[in-house]
């Protein structure tokens, strides 16, 4: 019993015995064929010199034209609007057109300021209802919901959100 103890310590021991790097070199390599040489002229009186600026020039001809295209196309992709993710509340999935008008019905009673709408996508109706950009809020309203619609979910969704 003793000489088991004894000889299961020394397993232990030698099997925490340090190990050693393989390799003792270090990794170098020359990389200044790769580098681009660059001569810094000194002034002799051991004084910087300032850039030299020049007078600012108008554009003219088609550059103008091109630059002032890209600018009114961004002006009208500004004016659309943005896509922006958020959350809406799913209140009602399924195959059923009378039902998913029921809960749109119902939603309009008790939440109108959601704006409940029931879009169908093959072989399912949706009732969506809200947009938040701001989870904190929808949280607090999906809490609300919840007490008349139990199997509401809040879902993520991107959205075209206008500026009003």
């Amino acid at each position: 019993m003793r000489t088991d103890r004894l000889i299961i310590l020394l397993l232990i021991l030698a099997a925490c015995k340090a190990s050693k790097p393989t390799s003792t070199s270090k990794y170098s390599e020359d990389l200044s064929i790769h580098r681009p040489d660059m001569e810094v002229a000194v002034d002799s009186s051991g004084t910087t010199q300032k850039a030299k600026t020049e007078a600012y020039t108008p554009l003219t001809g088609h550059i103008k034209q091109e630059l002032d295209s890209i600018g009114r196309v961004a002006y009208l992709e500004n004016k659309e609007g943005k896509y922006v993710d958020g959350f809406v509340l799913l209140v009602y999935s399924g195959n059923s057109r009378e039902e998913a008008n029921q809960a749109r019905s119902k939603m309009y009673e008790f939440f109108p300021e959601l704006e409940p709408k029931v879009s169908y996508h093959q072989p399912t109706f949706r009732v969506k209802a809200g947009r938040f950009t701001n989870r904190l809020k929808a949280n607090r309203i999906h809490r609300e919901v919840k007490e008349e619609f139990p199997r509401a979910l809040l879902i993520p969704e991107r959205f075209l959100q206008t500026y009003e």
